[in-house]
């Protein structure tokens, strides 16, 4: 039993998505939302159209949830380290 939850473990490691951006590495504010120039400073080529993209929200700040889905739908990809 403990080898299959082990290797169940395992395979939802592997298979999902591992994003490690997340708001507290952009915000800068401490408001645990990102601005658009908050973002731009991560991603100096971001338009406000993209911005507005991952802003699915509408009320001009990312939240956790729109970042990760953000990622997740490749709208913005994971910044180099």
């Amino acid at each position: 039993m403990r080898r299959v939850a082990v290797g169940t473990l395992m395979a939802a490691l592997i298979a999902a998505p591992a994003f490690a951006l997340t708001v507290s590495d952009v915000d800068t504010d401490g408001d645990s939302l990102i601005s658009f120039t908050e973002m731009s400073v991560l991603y100096p080529d971001l338009t406000e159209e993209a911005f507005a993209a991952v802003n699915t929200s509408g009320d001009t700040l990312v939240d956790e949830a729109e970042l990760t889905a953000a990622l997740e739908a490749g709208l913005i990809e994971e910044p180099a380290e």
